[in-house]
Protein backbone atom coordinates (compact mmCIF):
# COMPACT_ATOMS: atom_id res chain seq x y z
CA UNK A 1 0.00 0.00 0.00
CA UNK A 2 1.45 3.32 -1.01
CA UNK A 3 1.55 6.14 1.49
CA UNK A 4 2.05 9.78 0.61
CA UNK A 5 5.25 11.49 1.71
CA UNK A 6 5.22 13.38 5.00
CA UNK A 7 4.01 16.95 4.63
CA UNK A 8 6.76 19.56 4.57
CA UNK A 9 5.29 21.34 7.60
CA UNK A 10 5.55 18.08 9.56
CA UNK A 11 9.22 17.78 8.62
CA UNK A 12 9.96 21.37 9.56
CA UNK A 13 8.17 20.95 12.85
CA UNK A 14 10.46 18.10 13.95
CA UNK A 15 13.73 19.91 13.22
CA UNK A 16 15.09 21.52 16.40
CA UNK A 17 12.95 19.45 18.77
CA UNK A 18 14.09 16.88 21.32
CA UNK A 19 12.41 13.49 21.39
CA UNK A 20 12.63 10.83 24.05
CA UNK A 21 14.07 13.49 26.36
CA UNK A 22 17.57 12.98 24.91
CA UNK A 23 17.69 13.09 21.08
CA UNK A 24 17.83 16.57 19.59
CA UNK A 25 16.92 16.64 15.89
CA UNK A 26 19.33 18.72 13.80
CA UNK A 27 18.36 18.31 10.13
CA UNK A 28 16.53 16.18 7.59
CA UNK A 29 18.62 13.51 5.83
CA UNK A 30 15.98 12.04 3.56
CA UNK A 31 12.34 11.08 3.29
CA UNK A 32 10.17 8.51 1.56
CA UNK A 33 6.68 7.12 1.40
CA UNK A 34 6.82 5.54 4.87
CA UNK A 35 8.58 8.30 6.78
CA UNK A 36 11.76 10.35 7.10
CA UNK A 37 15.28 10.09 8.50
CA UNK A 38 16.92 12.88 10.54
CA UNK A 39 20.38 13.59 11.84
CA UNK A 40 20.27 13.95 15.62
CA UNK A 41 22.47 14.01 18.68
CA UNK A 42 22.23 12.28 22.03
CA UNK A 43 22.35 15.30 24.34
CA UNK A 44 23.47 13.17 27.28
CA UNK A 45 26.67 11.80 25.73
CA UNK A 46 27.02 13.87 22.56
CA UNK A 47 26.83 10.86 20.22
CA UNK A 48 25.61 11.51 16.69
CA UNK A 49 22.75 9.24 15.65
CA UNK A 50 20.07 8.96 12.99
CA UNK A 51 16.38 8.99 13.86
CA UNK A 52 13.98 7.22 11.51
CA UNK A 53 10.37 8.35 11.95
CA UNK A 54 7.26 6.64 10.65
CA UNK A 55 4.97 9.16 8.99
CA UNK A 56 1.74 10.11 10.71
CA UNK A 57 -0.42 8.49 8.07
CA UNK A 58 1.68 5.29 8.05
CA UNK A 59 1.59 5.15 11.84
CA UNK A 60 -2.20 4.84 11.65
CA UNK A 61 -1.85 1.75 9.48
CA UNK A 62 -1.49 -1.35 11.63
CA UNK A 63 0.53 -3.32 9.10
CA UNK A 64 2.95 -0.43 8.43
CA UNK A 65 3.52 0.01 12.18
CA UNK A 66 4.34 -3.69 12.51
CA UNK A 67 6.80 -3.53 9.64
CA UNK A 68 8.50 -0.60 11.31
CA UNK A 69 8.93 -2.57 14.52
CA UNK A 70 10.09 -5.60 12.55
CA UNK A 71 13.00 -3.57 11.13
CA UNK A 72 14.34 -2.93 14.63
CA UNK A 73 13.96 -6.57 15.57
CA UNK A 74 15.61 -7.95 12.43
CA UNK A 75 18.56 -5.56 12.51
CA UNK A 76 19.19 -6.32 16.18
CA UNK A 77 19.35 -10.07 15.55
CA UNK A 78 22.20 -9.74 13.04
CA UNK A 79 25.59 -8.83 14.42
CA UNK A 80 27.58 -7.58 11.46
CA UNK A 81 29.45 -4.42 10.59
CA UNK A 82 27.63 -4.50 7.26
CA UNK A 83 24.16 -4.13 8.83
CA UNK A 84 23.10 -0.73 10.08
CA UNK A 85 22.82 -0.85 13.88
CA UNK A 86 19.65 0.00 15.75
CA UNK A 87 20.34 1.32 19.26
CA UNK A 88 16.89 2.19 20.55
CA UNK A 89 13.25 2.80 19.66
CA UNK A 90 10.51 5.02 21.04
CA UNK A 91 7.56 7.24 20.35
CA UNK A 92 7.54 11.02 20.14
CA UNK A 93 5.24 13.16 22.28
CA UNK A 94 2.75 13.47 19.42
CA UNK A 95 2.64 9.71 18.84
CA UNK A 96 5.15 9.15 15.99
CA UNK A 97 7.18 5.90 16.30
CA UNK A 98 10.95 6.29 15.73
CA UNK A 99 14.10 4.19 15.66
CA UNK A 100 17.50 5.33 16.89
CA UNK A 101 20.16 4.12 14.43
CA UNK A 102 23.85 4.64 13.81
CA UNK A 103 24.66 7.75 11.83
CA UNK A 104 26.23 6.96 8.46
CA UNK A 105 28.32 9.37 6.41
CA UNK A 106 28.35 8.69 2.69
CA UNK A 107 25.77 7.93 0.01
CA UNK A 108 23.56 5.10 -1.08
CA UNK A 109 24.36 3.00 -4.13
CA UNK A 110 21.46 4.54 -6.06
CA UNK A 111 23.06 7.99 -5.83
CA UNK A 112 26.37 6.65 -7.10
CA UNK A 113 24.76 4.83 -10.02
CA UNK A 114 22.84 7.95 -11.01
CA UNK A 115 26.15 9.80 -11.08
CA UNK A 116 28.38 7.17 -12.74
CA UNK A 117 25.82 4.80 -14.36
CA UNK A 118 28.37 1.95 -14.60
CA UNK A 119 31.03 0.94 -12.10
CA UNK A 120 34.43 -0.61 -12.70
CA UNK A 121 34.37 -4.38 -12.32
CA UNK A 122 36.61 -4.43 -9.19
CA UNK A 123 34.47 -1.75 -7.51
CA UNK A 124 31.24 -3.61 -8.28
CA UNK A 125 32.66 -6.87 -6.93
CA UNK A 126 33.91 -5.16 -3.77
CA UNK A 127 30.42 -3.80 -3.11
CA UNK A 128 28.56 -7.03 -3.81
CA UNK A 129 30.94 -9.08 -1.66
CA UNK A 130 30.12 -6.82 1.30
CA UNK A 131 26.43 -7.35 0.61
CA UNK A 132 26.76 -11.13 0.59
CA UNK A 133 28.73 -11.37 3.85
CA UNK A 134 26.00 -9.94 6.11
CA UNK A 135 23.34 -11.89 4.21
CA UNK A 136 25.13 -15.07 5.28
CA UNK A 137 24.50 -14.13 8.92
CA UNK A 138 21.00 -12.83 8.29
CA UNK A 139 19.91 -16.03 6.57
CA UNK A 140 21.51 -18.12 9.31
CA UNK A 141 19.33 -16.19 11.77
CA UNK A 142 16.25 -16.97 9.68
CA UNK A 143 15.88 -13.45 8.28
CA UNK A 144 15.17 -12.73 4.62
CA UNK A 145 15.49 -9.05 3.64
CA UNK A 146 13.16 -9.23 0.58
CA UNK A 147 13.83 -5.66 -0.57
CA UNK A 148 17.46 -5.57 -1.65
CA UNK A 149 18.03 -2.73 -4.12
CA UNK A 150 20.61 0.06 -4.63
CA UNK A 151 18.56 2.41 -2.44
CA UNK A 152 19.07 0.09 0.55
CA UNK A 153 22.82 -0.33 0.06
CA UNK A 154 24.75 2.46 1.77
CA UNK A 155 28.38 3.26 0.89
CA UNK A 156 30.56 4.77 3.56
CA UNK A 157 34.22 4.68 4.61
CA UNK A 158 36.22 3.21 7.46
CA UNK A 159 38.82 5.24 9.33
CA UNK A 160 41.54 4.04 6.95
CA UNK A 161 39.53 5.20 3.94
CA UNK A 162 38.54 1.73 2.76
CA UNK A 163 35.02 1.03 1.54
CA UNK A 164 32.38 -0.06 4.03
CA UNK A 165 29.00 -1.22 2.77
CA UNK A 166 25.93 -1.21 4.99
CA UNK A 167 22.55 -2.82 4.29
CA UNK A 168 19.64 -0.77 5.57
CA UNK A 169 15.85 -1.03 5.73
CA UNK A 170 14.72 -4.43 6.95
CA UNK A 171 11.19 -3.05 7.09
CA UNK A 172 9.61 -5.82 5.01
CA UNK A 173 11.99 -8.55 6.10
CA UNK A 174 10.63 -11.99 6.79
CA UNK A 175 11.46 -13.94 9.91
CA UNK A 176 11.19 -17.57 8.87
CA UNK A 177 10.87 -18.68 12.48
CA UNK A 178 7.86 -16.48 13.10
CA UNK A 179 4.39 -17.93 13.29
CA UNK A 180 1.85 -17.37 10.54
CA UNK A 181 0.02 -14.80 12.63
CA UNK A 182 3.25 -12.80 13.09
CA UNK A 183 4.14 -12.60 9.42
CA UNK A 184 3.89 -9.16 7.97
CA UNK A 185 2.61 -9.93 4.51
CA UNK A 186 -0.75 -11.32 3.53
CA UNK A 187 -1.15 -13.89 0.78
CA UNK A 188 -1.31 -12.17 -2.61
CA UNK A 189 0.56 -9.05 -1.45
CA UNK A 190 3.59 -8.09 -3.53
CA UNK A 191 6.33 -6.39 -1.56
CA UNK A 192 9.71 -5.14 -2.73
CA UNK A 193 11.00 -3.10 -5.65
CA UNK A 194 10.00 -4.56 -9.01
CA UNK A 195 13.34 -4.42 -10.85
CA UNK A 196 15.10 -6.49 -8.17
CA UNK A 197 12.24 -8.77 -7.23
CA UNK A 198 12.56 -12.54 -7.69
CA UNK A 199 9.92 -14.41 -9.74
CA UNK A 200 8.49 -16.04 -6.62
CA UNK A 201 8.08 -12.62 -5.01
CA UNK A 202 6.49 -11.26 -8.18
CA UNK A 203 3.93 -14.06 -7.97
CA UNK A 204 3.28 -13.34 -4.26
CA UNK A 205 4.34 -16.88 -3.39
CA UNK A 206 4.70 -18.06 0.18
CA UNK A 207 7.84 -19.97 -0.85
CA UNK A 208 10.17 -16.99 -0.44
CA UNK A 209 13.49 -17.87 1.18
CA UNK A 210 17.12 -16.74 1.14
CA UNK A 211 17.42 -17.52 -2.57
CA UNK A 212 15.09 -14.61 -3.25
CA UNK A 213 17.64 -12.27 -1.66
CA UNK A 214 20.36 -13.79 -3.86
CA UNK A 215 18.26 -12.96 -6.93
CA UNK A 216 18.17 -9.35 -5.72
CA UNK A 217 21.96 -9.31 -5.26
CA UNK A 218 22.39 -10.67 -8.79
CA UNK A 219 20.14 -7.91 -10.15
CA UNK A 220 22.13 -5.25 -8.27
CA UNK A 221 25.43 -6.60 -9.61
CA UNK A 222 23.95 -6.71 -13.11
CA UNK A 223 22.95 -3.04 -12.92
CA UNK A 224 26.30 -1.93 -11.50
CA UNK A 225 28.03 -3.45 -14.55
CA UNK A 226 25.46 -2.98 -17.33
CA UNK A 227 24.09 0.41 -16.30
CA UNK A 228 20.50 -0.91 -16.23
CA UNK A 229 18.44 -3.58 -14.43
CA UNK A 230 18.11 -7.05 -15.99
CA UNK A 231 14.50 -6.46 -17.05
CA UNK A 232 13.13 -3.16 -18.33
CA UNK A 233 9.50 -2.42 -19.18
CA UNK A 234 7.27 0.68 -19.13
CA UNK A 235 4.91 -0.46 -16.35
CA UNK A 236 5.14 -2.34 -13.07
CA UNK A 237 2.96 -5.15 -14.40
CA UNK A 238 5.05 -5.67 -17.53
CA UNK A 239 8.24 -5.73 -15.46
CA UNK A 240 6.79 -8.44 -13.23
CA UNK A 241 5.65 -10.45 -16.26
CA UNK A 242 9.13 -10.23 -17.80
CA UNK A 243 10.76 -11.38 -14.56
CA UNK A 244 8.49 -14.42 -14.41
CA UNK A 245 8.60 -15.42 -18.09
CA UNK A 246 11.95 -14.30 -19.54
CA UNK A 247 15.51 -15.24 -18.72
CA UNK A 248 17.81 -12.38 -17.81
CA UNK A 249 20.12 -11.32 -20.67
CA UNK A 250 23.85 -11.97 -20.58
CA UNK A 251 25.51 -9.03 -18.86
CA UNK A 252 28.35 -9.20 -21.42
CA UNK A 253 25.93 -8.17 -24.16
CA UNK A 254 26.03 -4.74 -22.50
CA UNK A 255 29.57 -4.80 -21.10
CA UNK A 256 32.26 -6.78 -22.91
CA UNK A 257 34.96 -6.40 -20.25
CA UNK A 258 32.97 -8.37 -17.64
CA UNK A 259 34.91 -11.59 -16.87
CA UNK A 260 33.30 -14.87 -17.82
CA UNK A 261 33.30 -15.96 -14.17
CA UNK A 262 31.31 -12.89 -13.09
CA UNK A 263 28.83 -13.26 -15.96
CA UNK A 264 28.29 -16.91 -15.03
CA UNK A 265 27.67 -16.04 -11.36
CA UNK A 266 25.15 -13.32 -12.29
CA UNK A 267 23.29 -15.66 -14.63
CA UNK A 268 23.11 -18.33 -11.93
CA UNK A 269 21.82 -15.85 -9.33
CA UNK A 270 19.14 -14.65 -11.77
CA UNK A 271 17.78 -18.09 -12.63
CA UNK A 272 13.98 -18.06 -12.61
CA UNK A 273 13.86 -21.43 -10.87
CA UNK A 274 15.10 -21.00 -7.27
CA UNK A 275 16.49 -24.55 -7.33
CA UNK A 276 18.97 -23.50 -10.05
CA UNK A 277 20.30 -20.51 -8.12
CA UNK A 278 23.00 -20.50 -5.50
CA UNK A 279 21.88 -22.32 -2.38
CA UNK A 280 23.40 -19.72 -0.05
CA UNK A 281 25.08 -16.33 0.05
CA UNK A 282 28.30 -18.07 1.07
CA UNK A 283 28.24 -20.16 -2.13
CA UNK A 284 27.60 -17.06 -4.24
CA UNK A 285 30.52 -15.26 -2.57
CA UNK A 286 32.85 -18.24 -2.92
CA UNK A 287 32.02 -18.64 -6.61
CA UNK A 288 32.84 -15.00 -7.32
CA UNK A 289 36.10 -15.23 -5.35
CA UNK A 290 37.24 -18.43 -7.10
CA UNK A 291 36.33 -17.18 -10.55
CA UNK A 292 37.93 -13.73 -10.30
CA UNK A 293 41.08 -15.13 -8.67
CA UNK A 294 41.71 -17.36 -11.70
CA UNK A 295 41.08 -14.69 -14.31
CA UNK A 296 38.62 -15.35 -17.07
CA UNK A 297 38.76 -19.14 -16.74
CA UNK A 298 35.98 -20.53 -14.63
CA UNK A 299 34.48 -23.81 -13.51
CA UNK A 300 31.39 -24.48 -15.58
CA UNK A 301 28.51 -26.52 -14.34
CA UNK A 302 29.80 -29.91 -13.10
CA UNK A 303 30.26 -32.59 -15.74
CA UNK A 304 30.22 -30.44 -18.89
CA UNK A 305 33.99 -30.28 -19.47
CA UNK A 306 34.50 -33.94 -18.50
CA UNK A 307 31.77 -35.00 -20.94
CA UNK A 308 33.33 -32.94 -23.73
CA UNK A 309 36.80 -34.45 -23.18
CA UNK A 310 35.37 -37.98 -23.08
CA UNK A 311 33.51 -37.37 -26.33
CA UNK A 312 36.66 -36.12 -28.09
CA UNK A 313 38.69 -39.11 -26.89
CA UNK A 314 35.98 -41.54 -27.98
CA UNK A 315 35.92 -39.96 -31.45
CA UNK A 316 39.72 -40.20 -31.83
CA UNK A 317 39.71 -43.85 -30.75
CA UNK A 318 36.94 -44.60 -33.21
CA UNK A 319 38.86 -43.04 -36.12
CA UNK A 320 42.03 -44.93 -35.17
CA UNK A 321 40.28 -48.31 -34.98
CA UNK A 322 38.51 -47.66 -38.29
CA UNK A 323 41.83 -46.84 -40.01
CA UNK A 324 43.53 -49.97 -38.65
CA UNK A 325 40.60 -52.21 -39.61
CA UNK A 326 40.46 -50.75 -43.13
CA UNK A 327 44.23 -51.17 -43.61
CA UNK A 328 44.11 -54.82 -42.52
CA UNK A 329 41.20 -55.66 -44.82
CA UNK A 330 43.00 -54.16 -47.84
CA UNK A 331 46.35 -55.96 -47.22
CA UNK A 332 47.05 -59.07 -49.46
CA UNK A 333 47.58 -62.35 -47.68
CA UNK A 334 51.16 -63.15 -46.90
CA UNK A 335 52.41 -59.55 -46.80
CA UNK A 336 54.28 -58.30 -43.72
CA UNK A 337 52.12 -56.77 -40.97
CA UNK A 338 54.45 -53.84 -40.40
CA UNK A 339 52.75 -50.46 -40.74
CA UNK A 340 53.95 -48.16 -43.55
CA UNK A 341 55.87 -45.00 -42.64
CA UNK A 342 52.85 -42.74 -43.16
CA UNK A 343 49.63 -43.71 -41.42
CA UNK A 344 47.01 -44.56 -44.00
CA UNK A 345 49.47 -44.73 -46.99
CA UNK A 346 49.44 -48.05 -48.97
CA UNK A 347 52.43 -50.32 -48.45
CA UNK A 348 54.78 -50.66 -51.48
CA UNK A 349 53.93 -53.87 -53.39
CA UNK A 350 56.61 -56.35 -54.41
CA UNK A 351 57.02 -56.73 -58.15
CA UNK A 352 57.87 -60.11 -59.66
CA UNK A 353 60.47 -58.57 -61.98
CA UNK A 354 62.29 -56.67 -59.23
CA UNK A 355 65.63 -58.27 -58.28
CA UNK A 356 65.79 -59.58 -54.77
CA UNK A 357 69.37 -58.41 -54.24
CA UNK A 358 70.30 -54.73 -54.62
CA UNK A 359 73.85 -53.49 -54.77
CA UNK A 360 75.11 -51.24 -52.02
CA UNK A 361 75.64 -48.36 -54.44
CA UNK A 362 72.09 -48.52 -55.78
CA UNK A 363 70.73 -48.78 -52.24
CA UNK A 364 72.63 -45.67 -51.22
CA UNK A 365 71.42 -43.73 -54.25
CA UNK A 366 67.79 -44.78 -53.84
CA UNK A 367 67.16 -45.66 -50.21
CA UNK A 368 64.16 -47.93 -49.77
CA UNK A 369 61.21 -46.93 -47.55
CA UNK A 370 61.93 -47.38 -43.91
CA UNK A 371 60.19 -50.61 -42.95
CA UNK A 372 60.33 -52.54 -39.73
CA UNK A 373 62.91 -55.39 -40.23
CA UNK A 374 61.46 -58.88 -40.60
CA UNK A 375 63.60 -61.94 -40.00
CA UNK A 376 63.98 -64.10 -43.09
CA UNK A 377 62.88 -67.68 -42.50
CA UNK A 378 65.07 -70.49 -43.71
CA UNK A 379 64.17 -71.88 -47.12
CA UNK A 380 61.83 -74.84 -46.95
CA UNK A 381 62.57 -78.08 -48.80
CA UNK A 382 59.40 -77.72 -50.83
CA UNK A 383 60.52 -74.35 -52.13
CA UNK A 384 63.92 -75.72 -53.17
CA UNK A 385 62.38 -78.70 -54.89
CA UNK A 386 59.91 -76.49 -56.69
CA UNK A 387 62.69 -74.25 -57.95
CA UNK A 388 64.64 -77.26 -59.40
CA UNK A 389 61.66 -79.25 -60.72
CA UNK A 390 61.86 -79.69 -64.54
CA UNK A 391 59.03 -78.36 -66.60
CA UNK A 392 57.17 -81.19 -68.30
CA UNK A 393 57.56 -81.28 -72.07
CA UNK A 394 60.55 -78.91 -72.15
CA UNK A 395 63.78 -79.82 -73.79
CA UNK A 396 66.95 -80.46 -71.81
CA UNK A 397 68.69 -77.33 -73.11
CA UNK A 398 65.69 -75.23 -72.27
CA UNK A 399 65.58 -76.71 -68.78
CA UNK A 400 69.28 -75.92 -68.31
CA UNK A 401 68.81 -72.36 -69.55
CA UNK A 402 65.95 -71.80 -67.08
CA UNK A 403 67.83 -73.37 -64.18
CA UNK A 404 71.04 -71.42 -64.67
CA UNK A 405 71.14 -67.73 -63.66
CA UNK A 406 71.54 -64.99 -66.21
CA UNK A 407 75.06 -63.67 -66.71
CA UNK A 408 75.91 -60.97 -64.18
CA UNK A 409 72.81 -61.57 -62.09
CA UNK A 410 73.14 -62.21 -58.40
CA UNK A 411 72.10 -65.64 -57.16
CA UNK A 412 68.58 -65.70 -55.67
CA UNK A 413 67.92 -67.02 -52.22
CA UNK A 414 65.30 -69.61 -51.45
CA UNK A 415 62.88 -66.97 -50.15
CA UNK A 416 63.30 -64.81 -53.25
CA UNK A 417 62.75 -67.77 -55.53
CA UNK A 418 59.71 -68.83 -53.62
CA UNK A 419 58.23 -65.33 -53.84
CA UNK A 420 59.04 -65.07 -57.51
CA UNK A 421 57.38 -68.38 -58.26
CA UNK A 422 54.31 -67.59 -56.19
CA UNK A 423 53.83 -64.25 -57.97
CA UNK A 424 54.48 -65.51 -61.50
CA UNK A 425 51.50 -65.42 -63.79
CA UNK A 426 50.27 -68.84 -64.96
Amino acid sequence: MSVREPASEEVDRLVGTTVGDKYRIERLIGKGGMGAVYAAQNVAIGKRVALKFLSREAAQNREAARRFQREAQAASLIESEHIVQVFDSGTSADGLPFLVMEHLAGEDLRARLERERELAVPDALAIVSQILRPLTRAHAAGIVHRDLKPDNVFLCSRDDGSLLVKIVDFGISKLERATMSERLTRRGTVLGSAYYMSPEQAQASDAVDQRSDLYGVGAILFEMLAGRPPHLAPTLESVLVAICTQDAPDVRSFRRDVPEAVAFAIAKALERDPARRFASAAEFLETLADGTASGSSFRRRPGRSRTLVAGILATLVGFTLTAVFTARRGRPEGTPSALPPAVGAPAPALRASEPAAVTSSARAANPPPEVRPVAEPAPTPSATVTAQRPVPGAKTSERKRRASPAPGAAPKSGVASSLELSNREP
